[in-house]
């Protein structure tokens, strides 16, 4: 039985969280979410009707909070090159099967550009791991360039997050100090035996939690996620991730269902998934809005792939940030993450959103409340 106050499959007319609730709409949520049994209850239940209110819950929780502001972050997948061998992606060291490609400084500020005209103030630069001495002074030049390009009657340019992987302290410093200020380092799973049966001995756990200290101490707004439905993966996990993302206090999510990708051995894996994937990501996404409602939370690809509603019920659950693709269409198969990855348009992601009843924010970087409320700075004018 759920704890009072949160009996979801109850069509009472008193919502749980309403506009007259002083504060934080989401507290009441918030202690009753708190019990980790009530989250396993939530996260194992597959009945329709309880996830359909607990998104409704979330939705509530996010636009007293955030708003119905949805924040793009134009997204330029400059390199599919890795040097890692996680066993459930496509971009693996050892697939040979892909055509790798490495854009080049002047061809990413120009993507950049186009994306600043189009009205996208803020950019993600995302690459595989490249273990290469001069990969860092390239994106610290990628990063310089746009950003002055993009500074314009005194502004600050784009906004800029990196998604590169595991880089030292000093290289991370140098990113931050070229202008780069959110940084998106995802664990993948927050368990530590799970962490090590989806990469291989040279990669670690510890080491992962390591650059996530690096990015909080350099003052970076950072980010991490996890994926949904890995093989073995079970519900008290995914509760445990909940529960990690609260402790690091991070400031940005990026979670997605698993999607097997064919040249991975993970693809092969005979170990059982969850029940419904992508069910269970919107109440991943859904159970961190309620409970971390300051935060930006990406609607993924991942997401909108595996499902053709998946980026209304995103939205609904609680994400606040979508990334229209800039890779130019040459290099979109081969940043083959997992198997059939779609893409949609900066039009019809903006009539998409206009449809569901909340508005794509345009010229503005969409920063994450939670960041300057940690850092105890007030909020900047977007």
């Amino acid at each position: 039985m759920l704890p009072r106050g949160l009996n979801m499959r109850s069509t009472a007319k008193k919502p749980i969280i309403s506009k007259e609730q002083p504060g934080n709409p989401c507290q009441e949520l918030l202690l009753a979410l708190s019990d980790r049994e009530t989250t396993l209850r939530i996260l194992a239940d597959d009945d329709p009707e309880l996830r359909g209110l607990l998104l409704d819950k979330a939705e509530v929780c996010r636009l007293e909070v955030m708003g119905k502001q949805v924040y793009p972050r134009a997204l330029i997948e400059f390199s599919n090159q890795c040097a890692l061998n996680c066993f459930y992606c496509g971009l693996r060291r050892d697939n040979s099967d892909l055509l790798r490609y490495h854009l080049s400084v002047d061809e990413i500020v120009e993507l950049a550009l186009q994306a600043w005209d189009m009205g996208l103030h803020s950019l993600a630069l995302q690459s595989g791991e490249v273990h290469d001495e001069n990969e860092v002074p390239f994106v610290i030049e990628v990063v310089k360039r746009v950003k002055q390009a993009t500074s314009r009657d005194g502004t600050s340019g784009m906004g800029i997050t990196l998604s590169i992987g595991e880089l030292g302290f000093d290289a991370y410093r140098a990113l931050f100090e070229a202008g780069a200020h959110r940084y998106l380092l995802r664990i993948e799973t927050s368990d530590p035996d799970l962490f090590r049966r989806i990469h291989p001995p040279s990669q670690s756990y510890e080491r992962r939690l390591e650059c996530l200290s690096y990015l909080k101490e350099i003052g970076y707004q950072v980010g991490t996620g996890v994926m949904v439905g890995l093989p073995g993966q079970s519900y008290e996990q995914l509760a445990s991730d909940l529960e990690f993302f609260r402790a690091w206090d991070i400031d940005m999510l990026g979670m997605g269902p698993y999607i097997t990708h064919p040249g991975t051995p993970l693809s092969r894996s005979r170990l059982p998934i969850i029940a419904h994937p992508f069910a269970t990501t919107l109440k991943m996404i859904a159970l961190a809005r309620l409970t971390m409602p300051e935060i930006n939370i990406v609607c993924s690809t991942a997401l909108q792939t595996i499902n053709p509603a998946g980026l209304s019920l995103g939205i609904k659950a609680g994400a606040n940030v979508v990334m229209p693709v800039m890779t130019p269409d040459e290099h979109r198969r081969e940043y083959s993450l997992y198997a059939h990855k779609k893409y949609s348009s900066l039009d019809r992601l903006v009539k998409n959103i206009a449809d569901l009843g909340y508005e794509v924010a345009l010229d503005s970087w969409g920063d994450s409340r939670h960041y300057f409320k940690r850092q105890g700075l007030a909020y900047p004018v977007q």
